[in-house]
């Protein structure tokens, strides 16, 4: 069997729950996939042709809006396999790249009146994405999907993962922006 890429079984992830085109395809990687896992158009439809080629992806092709033909994707038997076989395997550890955190490294480097603005402003941002996760998480349990047996229970799972995360994520900016207030405040002391 031909090597997937990661991004290649994000897109198994996709299609699990049946077929869809591609533009729906690119649709579900920004939202809910593209919470935790990102990639741009320009990555996504090379990736599809992969999959095909591999055979773990077939499409039918329909005459589209434009010049180009509108292609639905579906996992095949051996797409579903390869999903199924990756999904029990342990992920690869990788550590994770966060800018906020670089910078926070060198901190001391900057004015910390800016970089506390830079904190409150990215708590305010978390908070914003934590107001649409909890809504989403709402309408999903009240569609059951807290139930393991449902089909949507992965998406349920995921955003109890950002429920969880994210309130320690505006904690620690805050907590920032409070200690370089201090900074400033000391700073300003003749």
């Amino acid at each position: 069997m031909a090597t997937v890429s990661t991004l290649g079984y994000a897109l198994l992830c996709v299609l699990h729950r049946g077929p869809l085109t591609g533009y729906d395809i690119v649709r579900r990687m920004r939202r809910p996939i593209g919470y935790y896992w990102t990639a741009q158009q320009s990555q996504i439809y090379p990736e599809l042709a992969r999959l095909s080629a591999a055979g773990l992806i077939e499409h039918e092709a329909d005459s589209g809006p434009g010049p180009r033909q509108r292609k639905t994707h579906r996992l095949t038997t051996a797409g579903r396999e390869a999903l199924a076989e990756w999904l029990v395997r342990p992920a690869v550890v990788r550590p994770p790249r966060d800018e906020t955190v670089l910078r926070t490294y060198a901190l001391a480097m900057a004015d910390p009146t800016a970089m506390r603005e830079m904190y409150l402003a990215e708590a305010e941002t978390y908070e914003r994405q934590l107001a649409d996760f909890t809504g989403q998480h709402a309408e999903l349990a009240a569609r059951g999907a807290g139930d393991p047996t449902h089909p949507e229970f992965g998406a349920y799972a995921t955003l109890e993962f950002a429920l969880l995360r994210y309130p320690s994520r505006i904690q620690w900016c805050r907590w920032l922006a409070d200690r370089l207030a201090e900074l400033a405040s000391r700073n300003a002391k003749p």
